[in-house]
C-alpha cells in the first residue's frame, strides 16, 4: 500500500514519543501490505475499526488512534494496483472520544473547527 502522507505519522512520532517504534511497525506492515478489502485489512489488524468509511487503527493499546481513508487495492489492465492508505489524523484517545461524538459533518472539519 502507498502511504500518503507520512509526514503526518513523523510529526506524531516526534510529538509523541513513546508511538515511535509502533507507528514505525505500522509503516513497514502497511507498506508491505496489498489489501484488496477491509476483510484482508482486518487479518492484518484485527483491531482495525471502520467508521464512516474511515479506518481507525489503534496505537499503543488504544491510547492513540490513526484516522486513515483506505484507497484498497483493484486489477486494472491484469494488474493489481498497490492501492493507497490516506492518513487523516493521530490522536490521543481523550481525543478520539471527543471526534467520536461529533456529527460525520463536524468529524470531517474537525480539529479545524
Amino acid at each position: 500500500m502507498h502511504i500518503i502522507t507520512v509526514k503526518r505519522l513523523e510529526e506524531a512520532a516526534r510529538k509523541y514519543r513513546e508511538t515511535a517504534a509502533e507507528i514505525g511497525a505500522w509503516v513497514r506492515i502497511v507498506r508491505a501490505a496489498r489489501w484488496r478489502n477491509s476483510a484482508e485489512l482486518r487479518a492484518t489488524f484485527p483491531d482495525a475499526d471502520l467508521v464512516d468509511g474511515l479506518v481507525v487503527f489503534n496505537i499503543r493499546h488504544n491510547r492513540y488512534r490513526l484516522i486513515t481513508a483506505v484507497h484498497f487495492a483493484r486489477v486494472i489492465g491484469g494488474r493489481l494496483t498497490s492501492g493507497h492508505v490516506y492518513i487523516g489524523m493521530f490522536l490521543t484517545h481523550r481525543e478520539y472520544d471527543h471526534w467520536c461524538k461529533l456529527s460525520a459533518k463536524k468529524r470531517a472539519e474537525w480539529p479545524q473547527s
